[in-house]
């Protein structure tokens, strides 16, 4: 009888512990878990940055495809459809593998185009066959739409992993195309199980994407998931209503700290303040970003830097109906209010309202802002940094027979780089050091999509060709969408503060219009924009794949299987008694 207790006892505690090692932790012990995973560098880690991810030189990308295949991806790369290649990355070769063009912006801004194929890709290894490149699945090539400068989406990515935030492996790829040099491109991994598995030691949990055009606020609208269509569901569950609970308790609760990875929330704000980055949570359209559930506590992943520093404000570069041919060096002049850098009002975001309402969460991420400020992106330090980039890029761009720009607007595009970066340097210190109000009256830091008053540059938006229009002057060439600077009401009026709509957004729409673009979205066509405009995209909100609940019948099962052990152990032990 004493046996039979004390393994019934056994059974029991043993129970409790496996129920009690799935339960949520807190937010807290979470962070500092977090934290600890990213700081250790596995074997598999060290392969990736010395093979796959080198930050110190360009790797080739070789990809072998039919001929007829390739072109049916330019041809129809709206539809997004991956076709079979070979593919031999840095000397690695893979047969089966999948690619496709991908995008938003970028895509369909490149679809308009009437001298250009050059479309971002990605890479899926495991589409057909089960193989991985250092045990990640997915690739995506990116194209460096509208940065001269090449470097913008590097450099954040880079202070985003100095910062410790959840950051993709990253860097610089030249990628031929059947034995011909197709482009120069910046490779970044996927998020995926991999990235995941590195930055939170698992990848079972939600996982959802800010997708364009909708995006989330992460405001309360009920809960019914179809009521979040801004937010897709890229994991193959999404544990139940985990989604739904967060943003109750963040709009609703008391609680809201035991759902949200404060310190990766903090520091996510902190790198898109600090390299002036509208596109994305904090901007109108509130995109580009990712959510992982970690046991019940969400994070918020960084995505997407190729409009970082200033980009949004600072559009050197066609985004429709021909190649940029201009582009000024002036740099932009937006710089967003540190607490209160959203572009429409802050309680329209709560993650960065609730966040920094709290004396202490303020504190650190203030803190976060100065480390940043005297550190990577300090004057001398980010000039060094950059001056090295452009020192092992530099052949690679000249070379590269497909990019956006060329080489003098490149040139042009890192000194804009540095100047933009060095204002905003300098206004962050003053607001950190109050010289300035780092806040307003609650309405945030204007601006629609992000572009401010003053100069464009007379750079090419959307229609045709803008020939070398200098800051400030009225845009020569093509009138067909560009976006002159100076005060001549066509596009973008110089001088006009954040968050007034520009003149000329009169027509077409983009799904929904971002916020603070008041009479109209952007130019479907040949609406707004003086008739260029950006692609009308119509509402390109996804679906939300049903929950399920993996994660409590996992236990569950754990559970009854513990149980029916016992109860069969008990059973043998009593008749070997007998």
């Amino acid at each position: 009888m004493k046996a039979k207790f004390l393994l019934t006892l056994f059974s029991i505690v043993l129970i409790i512990g496996l129920t009690g090692c799935a339960s949520k932790p807190t937010a807290d012990n979470n962070d500092e878990g977090n934290a600890a995973i990213r700081a250790a560098t596995s074997e598999d880690e060290q392969f990736l940055d010395k093979s796959v991810f080198p930050k110190d030189k360009v790797v080739d990308v070789k990809i072998t495809i039919d001929k007829d295949e390739f072109q049916d991806i330019l041809d129809n790369a709206s539809a997004e459809e991956y076709h079979t290649a070979s593919v031999d990355y840095n000397g690695e070769h893979f047969d089966n593998v999948a690619i496709r063009a991908k995008g938003n912006l970028s895509l369909r801004s490149v679809v308009q185009m009437d001298d250009s194929d050059r479309y971002s890709f990605k890479l899926s290894f495991d589409e057909y066959v089960n193989q991985t490149l250092g045990g990640i699945s997915k690739i995506n090539l990116n194209n460096n739409f509208s940065d001269p400068s090449y470097m913008r989406e590097f450099l954040t990515y880079e202070l985003a992993e100095q910062m410790g935030l959840p950051t993709p492996k990253f860097s610089y790829v030249n990628v031929y195309v059947n034995d011909k040099l197709w482009g120069f491109y910046l490779a970044v991994e996927q998020v995926g199980d991999s990235y995941l598995d590195r930055n939170f030691g698992n990848s079972y949990g939600a996982l959802y994407k800010a997708i364009m055009s909708t995006g989330s606020d992460l405001k309360w609208i009920d809960d019914k998931l179809d009521s979040y269509p801004g937010l897709t569901q890229k994991s193959k569950s999404s544990n139940n209503n985990v989604l739904i609970d967060m943003l109750d308790e963040l709009n609703n609760g008391t609680d809201w700290k035991d759902y949200v990875d404060v310190d990766d929330a903090l520091g996510y704000i902190a790198l898109n303040v600090a390299t002036n980055n509208t596109d994305s949570y904090i901007g109108g359209n509130k995109q580009n970003y990712y959510l992982y559930e970690n046991e019940g506590v969400w994070s918020i992943l960084p995505w997407d830097y190729n409009m970082a520093f200033g980009g949004m404000g600072n559009m050197t570069g066609g985004f429709g109906g021909g190649k940029a041919q201009g582009g000024g060096a002036g740099a932009s002049t937006s710089n967003l209010l540190i607490d209160e850098p959203t572009q429409s009002a802050v309680a329209d975001r709560p993650l960065v309202a609730k966040l920094l309402e709290v004396d202490a969460y303020k504190e650190k991420y203030h803190d976060m802002l100065q480390n940043i400020v005297d550190g990577y992106l300090s004057d001398g330090q980010f000039q060094t940094r950059v001056n090295e980039l452009s020192d092992m890029i530099s052949s690679y761009v000249k070379a590269d027979p497909s990019s956006f720009y060329t080489y003098e607007e490149y040139e042009s595009g890192k000194t804009s780089l540095i100047s933009t970066n060095a204002s905003t340097v300098t206004n962050i210190k003053q607001q950190l050091d109050g010289t300035i109000p780092s806040s307003g009256d609650g309405s945030g830091s204007g601006g629609g999509m992000g572009m401010p008053g003053g100069d464009m540059g007379g750079q090419g938006f959307p229609g045709g060709q803008q020939q070398g229009a200098a800051p400030g002057d009225n845009a020569a060439g093509d009138q067909q969408g560009a976006a002159p600077g100076g005060d001549n009401g066509q596009g973008f009026p110089g001088g006009e503060g954040m968050g007034q709509p520009p003149e000329g957004f009169q027509g077409g729409e983009m799904g929904q219009p971002p916020e603070g673009f008041q009479g109209g979205g952007f130019g479907g066509g040949g609406g707004g924009m003086r008739g260029g405009g950006m692609p009308a995209f119509g509402n390109m909100g996804g679906q939300v794949a049903e929950q399920d609940n993996s994660k409590e019948a996992i236990t569950a099962g754990i559970a009854i299987v513990v149980l029916l052990l016992a109860c069969l152990f008990i059973k043998y032990f009593n008749r070997r008694r007998l």
